[in-house]
């Protein structure tokens, strides 16, 4: 069940007028943090020693968590029971829950049913915590690595005000060329056309949220020690170096997805600058009017 385009997009547009109520919402201790910004921007990688901390359970990309939320006021007529299927359908039809290594969700829709509060927001802890267990995990904190929620950020916000939102940026050459390179997006106009966009959406997001930390992707593999000590320390938690090269397990997309191959090994700075040599003048000229301004923006131009 999808929402249909033109109630979707009016529930888009309040809470996009909500966006300012979001300057009185503070971080608070133990509420969700969110890694946002364009794709291959080091995402994952924060993710895996963010889960290495065994204090945060972040799952692979979930995609639909600002879809359900924008549907979800349509499910009011809908029982509980209905409503809980709908919530597990959306993940379980997404061609990626694979990446979840579980066979289908009817346990957890066993247990959702049984919930106290029967709102979307306990729905979605108990979904996050349900999926720790299921990893082994015992934290009791969870987050989430999806940059597809840059399509969706006013909705998050308005569901999660309190959370915290790591904005991930790099040199938008780059991540054109990874993107290509990896065989997500085929031209490197579409992909930095995507990157634009990402980092748009999350400016504006920023605007509003007091709860955003923007950290730059070059930062984290020159210094990884120093950033993610300071990307703790903002998230409330306990950073030890030991994590930047500790085993985390399954982390179920990155074996199952050729570009997150390079993910586990040792950090490194070799892919800084790789556009350099990669990409011609005319390929750069493929990309949006936008991006430039975006690069400078940044600060990479």
């Amino acid at each position: 069940m999808r929402v249909p385009a033109v109630a979707s997009s009016l529930i888009r547009r309040r809470h996009v007028l909500a966006m300012p109520r979001l300057r009185l919402a503070p971080a608070q201790a133990g509420e969700p943090l969110f890694v946002i910004g364009s794709g291959r921007s080091g995402n994952t990688l924060v993710r895996r020693i963010l889960v290495a901390s065994d204090q945060i359970y972040i799952p692979p990309e979930t995609f639909v968590l600002g879809e359900l939320i924008e549907l979800w006021p349509r499910t009011a007529l809908l029982t509980w029971r209905e409503r809980v299927w709908l919530f597990c359908a959306h993940f379980e039809k997404h061609h990626h829950w694979p990446t979840f290594g579980l066979p289908n969700l009817d346990e957890f829709a066993a247990e959702a049913q049984r919930l106290r509060s029967r709102k979307l927001r306990p729905l979605m802890d108990a979904f996050f915590f349900y999926l720790a267990r299921q990893n082994g995990s015992k934290a009791d904190r969870w987050g989430d690595k999806t940059p597809w929620n840059t399509h969706h950020l006013p909705s998050i916000g308005q569901m999660f005000p309190r959370a915290r939102y790591l904005w991930l940026v790099r040199d938008g050459r780059d991540v054109a060329l990874s993107y290509r390179e990896s065989g997500l997006i085929a031209e490197f106009g579409d992909a930095a056309r995507r990157w634009c966009d990402a980092n748009a959406a999350c400016a504006r997001f920023a605007r509003w949220s007091p709860n955003v930390l923007r950290m730059r992707y070059e930062d984290i593999v020159a210094a990884p020690e120093t950033e993610f000590a300071k990307l703790f320390d903002w998230a409330g938690l306990h950073f030890d170096p030991g994590m930047l090269t500790a085993e985390v397990g399954n982390l179920g997309d990155v074996e199952r997805l050729g570009h997150h191959a390079g993910v586990t090994g040792t950090i490194s700075t070799a892919s800084i600058g790789k556009w350099r040599g990669a990409v011609d003048a005319s390929t750069l000229a493929s990309a949006p009017a936008d991006f430039p301004l975006w690069l400078s923006r940044l600060g990479y131009a």
